[in-house]
């Protein structure tokens, strides 16, 4: 007879150990971390831990929508490259991608996507109403390429599908996502000069987005194919995408990446040739080793002894190519997969697999119908890793990256501090200026009204200068080289902070609307755009070149432009009477005065219209407490527009209520309109069956004579 276990006896489990892992710190960042002041943290282990501790609720905060869900839409999604690239970057952060609407109208995309993600995507994007589609974080797009390659005619927007980049500005402008990427072919870059590309990224920062982009190779984000595609980021925070920070990995082999086994197809010896090595080079940039071409559709005619084997004189699907090197691109006209490898000695097709593998799909991807249309497919296919490689930096600079959180202070915080500071100057002699560099600023605010255009770029330049010291404001556009959308910051911050403190030279969208401003160049002394006034343009470019190149304090021209404009708006703003005391201390003759001086005043800003309306309001509100007619009576409200038009509905521009909140007194304003007869019956109609006890009508331009009789007999008739 045995006994039972004793109490504690066994095999005890293991506590498990704890993990180690080493972080690489430069000197730099050790001292940012040391010099930290982070509570309850000593050494500087425990500042390591806080701060990983304070970034995932960073993230949680930033991405806390269902369960940190991040919400996308993926257009003309193909075989779903794009979004595998995405959310792989996403759940490396510990994050859950969530596509909330996704669009193609291929079939055999469709079904591909069906089976793959569980989605159906079938939709024609130009037939959709974006106001339906529910809201996301980001727009995902590889919109098609075939109006702009080289392989298809390259008709750009004279192609119907080079005009679906529209319907995807469609889309930008109603939801407004924070962030798109977007891809397209090499040859977008240099179509029609340039112009088209430019016209897309026009576009786009007229919707609110900073815009950058940049051609990226496959082959060096981890798959062994020379694909060449352009790629669009757009930001609607104003920061712009850093393309130097993607982390890149070159491949310089295919062989990693072929199957070991697999029912080859291979050609026989007399079905090829190969080059005499001596030809034989591998090509540098592209890593492409042409080997040999099938002895099938070479072009021989017109040849000069001896160059057959140059491979402008053969079909791509003809030539052969070392495995020791990498694949060109793997275009979607080739729908029969005639990729040919050397390996081993031996001339065979890659396979199926093998294409997507030079993708980056994951081995699980499900391919779904026929070869040719799976070849197509991937033909037309995003590299997954690149797209993977620009979700987590996009992630990085947009959300956590650290310059990005440095430089991403409150900028209207310190447009305040430059006006408060502005308008506590004296003298113009306060201003750290020489002479000469202040005449140039006195030549932009003189003329800040008439060019309110140069005044705004000029103010966003230098602000932007003096938040961001290393960027050359010269260079305004984010597709010029180290640009940046001045575009962007403008609409953002500079004009709404001009309208908030209602300068002269508010404008009511950004300054580089003005074509003059917008052209392609940079703003150095030799800018050719067209801009008005050669006295401006001189002071506008002189000031950019004393920033730059002489490497002048940019705050002290943003103080003396604030100075200025604030002394200008002062000399230039009306006088508003004070509420009287009594009614005997303003007569008929100084209101008579006061309103003529402000319905014939020549202003020169935009909505001069309104003036007049506000000059007679600003009288109703002090002659109401004062006249006894009054009594008990109530002025409505002055709304933004209230103009007695037929459109409107409203009864004037000017209405007092009585205590029943009936009409009782209406006043109509018309600014450089001549009433005529059939204003007046207008009027009487709106009125007839109201309480309207008085109802005038002023116009700053008399009545034509052909009217008047008319017009009196209407209101003789009324009384």
């Amino acid at each position: 007879m045995h006994g039972g276990l004793r109490k504690g006896s066994g095999r005890k489990k293991i506590k498990e150990k704890k993990k180690a892992k080493t972080i690489y710190f430069d000197r730099n960042e050790i001292q940012r971390i040391e010099k930290l002041l982070l509570p309850k943290c000593k050494t500087f282990s425990q500042k390591c831990r806080t701060l990983i501790d304070l970034g995932n609720e960073y993230l949680k905060k930033t991405y806390q929508k269902n369960n940190s869900e991040v919400t996308f839409v993926d257009l003309f999604c193909g075989l779903g490259g794009i979004r595998i690239g995405f959310e792989q970057a996403l759940k490396e952060k510990g994050l859950k991608g969530k596509c909330v609407f996704s669009s193609d109208i291929k079939s055999s995309a469709i079904k591909a996507y069906m089976e793959n993600f569980g989605e159906n995507p079938e939709c024609d994007i130009t037939k959709i109403n974006p106001s339906n589609l529910p809201n996301f974080d980001f727009l995902l797009g590889g919109f098609p390429c075939q109006a702009f390659s080289k392989a298809g005619l390259g008709l750009g927007f004279e192609d119907t599908r080079g005009t679906l980049f529209f319907d995807i500005c469609r889309i930008l402008k109603e939801k407004k996502p924070k962030v798109f990427v977007l891809e397209n072919v090499q040859n977008l870059e240099k179509h029609d000069k340039g112009n088209t590309l430019y016209v897309m990224i026009n576009s786009l920062n007229q919707l609110g987005y900073a815009v950058s982009y940049e051609v990226l190779n496959a082959k060096n984000f981890g798959v062994p194919q020379n694909r060449e595609r352009i790629v669009i980021v757009g930001n609607r925070e104003g920061k712009i995408f850093d393309f130097s920070k993607l982390k890149e990995n070159p491949t310089v082999s295919m062989l990693n990446f072929l199957d070991k086994e697999a029912d080859f197809e291979y050609l026989n010896e007399d079905e090829y040739t190969l080059i005499d090595k001596k030809y034989i080079k591998k090509q540098k940039k592209s890593g492409l080793i042409f080997v040999g071409y099938r002895n099938k559709k070479i072009r021989t005619a017109g040849t000069r002894e001896g160059t057959e084997h140059l491979s402008r004189v053969h079909k791509q699907p003809n030539r052969i190519y070392d495995s020791m090197g990498i694949q060109p691109t793997i275009a979607s006209q080739e729908k029969s997969g005639r990729y040919w490898i050397l390996i081993d000695n031996t001339v065979r097709k890659l396979t199926l697999n093998e294409c997507y593998r030079f993708f980056g799909f994951p081995e699980n991807f499900k391919k779904i119908g026929l070869k040719s249309k799976l070849y197509e497919r991937i033909g037309n296919s995003l590299c997954v890793p690149m797209i993977k490689e620009i979700a987590k930096e996009v992630e990085k600079q947009f959300f956590l990256g650290e310059s990005n959180m440095e430089k991403n202070m409150n900028v209207d915080e310190e447009l305040e501090s430059f006006y408060i500071k502005a308008s506590s100057l004296k003298h113009e002699k306060e201003l750290d200026l020489t002479e000469l560099q202040l005449n140039l600023v006195k030549n932009i605010v003189e003329k800040e009204e008439t060019s309110k255009g140069v005044y705004t770029v000029l103010l966003t330049s230098l602000v932007y200068k003096s938040l961001n010291p290393e960027q050359d404001v010269r260079r305004h556009q984010a597709n010029m080289d180290r640009g940046y959308s001045g575009r962007t910051f403008d609409t953002k911050y500079i004009t709404p902070f001009l309208k908030r403190k209602q300068l002269l030279a508010a404008m009511k969208e950004s300054g580089w609307l003005t074509r003059s401003l917008e052209q392609p160049i940079p703003y150095d002394l030799n800018y050719t755009g067209k801009i008005s006034g050669s006295k401006v343009k001189e002071s506008f470019l002189k000031i950019l070149y004393e920033i730059e190149e002489r490497k002048q304090n940019p705050k002290n021209f943003i103080l003396a432009m604030l100075y200025l404009s604030i002394k200008s708006k002062e000399a230039k703003s009306i006088q508003l009477i004070n509420p009287v005391i009594s009614e005997t201390k303003v007569n008929i003759d100084k209101i008579i005065e006061y309103l003529y001086s402000h319905f014939y005043y020549k202003y020169k800003t935009r909505g001069a219209s309104i003036l007049p309306v506000v000059a007679l309001y600003s009288l109703y509100e002090c002659i109401l407490t004062e006249i006894k007619r009054f009594e008990n009576k109530e002025l409505q409200e002055l709304s933004s527009h209230n103009s007695s038009d037929r459109s409107s509905g409203n009864t004037g521009d000017i209405v007092v209520l009585d205590a029943e909140n009936n009409l009782y007194e209406v006043v109509e304003i018309k600014f450089d309109i001549k009433p005529d007869l059939i204003m007046i019956q207008d009027i009487y109609k709106k009125i007839s069956s109201t309480t309207v006890q008085r109802y005038y009508l002023l116009s700053t331009l008399e009545m034509d004579d052909e009217h008047k009789d008319s017009v009196n007999g209407l209101i003789n008739e009324i009384k």
